[in-house]
């Protein structure tokens, strides 16, 4: 890879920290929601917490594109501010609708606007940073230390103080992303955005929009990047539904997972700074499929890991085994989240920055939106832990069908 160009920290460090903050959002709900799922329907119905879980995917499967295109037209920054005040506020409203079609509309909604708040960070390093992958692994890097410090505070908060205190800390959260979203200069936004006026009909989807962000599957690059999302949010599919629900029912309590995820993307922000020096000795696209296919792994083992600990003194229990693989998890999260980001980005022009990370992102929530409804129909008939087992071997079986297609095909044939 080329040395990337330089920019100003006024430039970087705002982006850097709307990444920290928006995209981990997902994450704290990954932990609450399942939990709040099993006060509200009750732990004998596996099948309806999958379906809560699932819902947050809704509207983002159906909207990220237009909203990747919103952000080409209209600007990242712009588009950020509108959704993340929604975020605030959906994000606050759980504890005082506690019942399932009231659940399944917040979700959703919080959902949409979580989701283009963090494509909105992504687009500013595309456009802004020009994606380069020293960018890249600088907002992972961001984005895997607020995946330490949110989960491990609203954990805290869900244990000590309840579920409605846990949630106005996820709507605090939302709000300092707001703060830096605000933060990002905006003469620096208008020089990447498509020239012409506003007009109110832009706010509304265009079919054109649609087609135009699918079509850029046929670019081989873009096709890996989608394939892999895929098989990567099986593993995180997991670990965002019923990874919670398991441990909870051996007794870890949610400040405990959230420190242990925490930890795990402590590990993750450490090789997200390595991801531009490792491209050089292996090809991007292979370290991405590796990558993959340890944290997918790493998560489908979970029911064979049991929750055996140790009592340190002044810290309390640390369930070492659960632990050391879901740090192992991080370790190679870090890798890949970078990755796929660089190769799409690269892959397009300047002003289709936004629809490439919505495209990824639409993957991302309809497969986020799947797995909990498939672990949860196997979970109701077969348990928890078969679940587990049979998402990770669909992931693994197709990381290896994605390998025989990269030595095949031609695209890739001279680089192999």
């Amino acid at each position: 890879m080329t040395a990337p160009e330089r920019y100003p920290w006024r430039l970087q460090l705002p982006i850097y920290t709307s990444g920290f903050f928006n995209g981990n959002v997902y994450f704290l709900t990954g932990i609450l929601m399942p939990l709040w799922a099993l006060i509200v329907v009750g732990e004998d119905q596996a099948f309806l917490i999958g379906l809560i879980v699932a819902s947050r995917q809704i509207l983002p499967v159906l909207l990220a594109i237009h909203g990747g295109a919103l952000m080409d037209r209209l600007g990242a920054r712009r588009v950020m501010l509108a959704f993340g005040a929604i975020g605030i506020v959906t994000s606050a409203a759980f504890p005082f609708f506690p019942f399932l079609a009231a659940i399944i509309a917040l979700q959703a909604l919080s959902g949409l606007a979580e989701s283009l708040c963090w494509v909105g960070s992504q687009t500013l390093v595309g456009t802004a940073l020009k994606g380069h992958s020293t960018y890249t692994g600088r907002l992972s890097f961001a984005l895997r230390l607020g995946g330490f410090l949110g989960p491990w505070l609203c954990g805290l908060a869900w244990h000590h103080y309840g579920p409605a205190i846990g949630f106005f800390s996820i709507a605090g959260w939302v709000t300092l992303g707001w703060i830096a979203g605000w933060l990002v200069p905006v003469r620096e936004e208008r020089r990447s955005l498509q020239a012409g006026p506003f007009h109110f009909n832009e706010i509304l989807p265009r079919w054109s929009d649609y087609v135009a962000t699918f079509r850029m599957i046929s670019i081989a690059s873009v096709a890996l990047v989608v394939a892999v999302t895929f098989m990567r949010q099986t593993g995180s599919g997991m670990q965002l539904s019923f990874y919670p629900v398991w441990l909870n029912q051996l007794g870890v309590t949610a400040a405990d997972i959230g420190f242990m995820v925490g930890c795990s993307h402590i590990l993750s922000a450490s090789t997200s700074l390595s991801v531009g020096a490792a491209t050089r000795w292996i090809a991007a696209r292979w370290l991405l499929v590796m990558t993959i296919a340890i944290s997918i792994v790493t998560i489908a083992i979970t029911p064979m890991l049991g929750a055996d600990f140790i009592t340190l003194p002044g810290v309390g229990k640390i369930y070492f085994i659960l632990f050391g693989v879901i740090c192992i998890r991080g370790l190679a999260q870090g890798f890949n989240m970078p990755l796929m980001m660089s190769i799409g980005m690269q892959a397009v022009a300047p002003h289709e920055q936004g629809k490439i990370v919505a495209l990824r992102i639409t993957v991302n929530r309809l497969t986020s939106a799947i797995i909990p409804l498939i672990m949860g129909a196997i979970a109701q008939v077969f348990g928890i832990e078969v679940s587990f087992y049979v998402i990770g071997s669909v992931g693994v079986i197709g990381l290896v069908l994605i390998s025989i297609w990269m030595i095949r095909s031609p695209s890739f044939r001279d680089e192999n």
